[in-house]
């Protein structure tokens, strides 16, 4: 097995490998989502500390450059975020 946490034992790797691997799907799915709620969660705070004046709808728009492509952003959005930043 390869060792993929470098700070946890083998032994205890593989005992978290093994409960992952026997979880439920709706489980593993739901580990996923909310990996994904801290990832976005996360990236919005550091467009708050980048950009402290943005409103709502400003940091939802950059956020969203952040996870899509940019050719996407200016057709749903109508700016570049190369020009406005991300």
């Amino acid at each position: 097995m390869i060792t993929v946490l470098p700070d946890t034992s083998t032994d205890a790797e593989e005992v978290l490998v093994t409960l992952l691997r026997k979880a439920p799907v709706w489980k593993r799915l739901k580990m996923v989502e909310e990996l994904n709620d801290l990832l976005r969660a996360l990236a919005t705070a550091d467009l708050r500390r980048c950009y402290p004046e943005a409103t709502e709808k400003e940091l939802r728009r950059r956020l969203a450059a952040r996870l899509l492509k940019r050719e996407e952003i200016i057709a749903a959005y109508g700016w570049d975020p190369e020009i406005e930043g991300y």
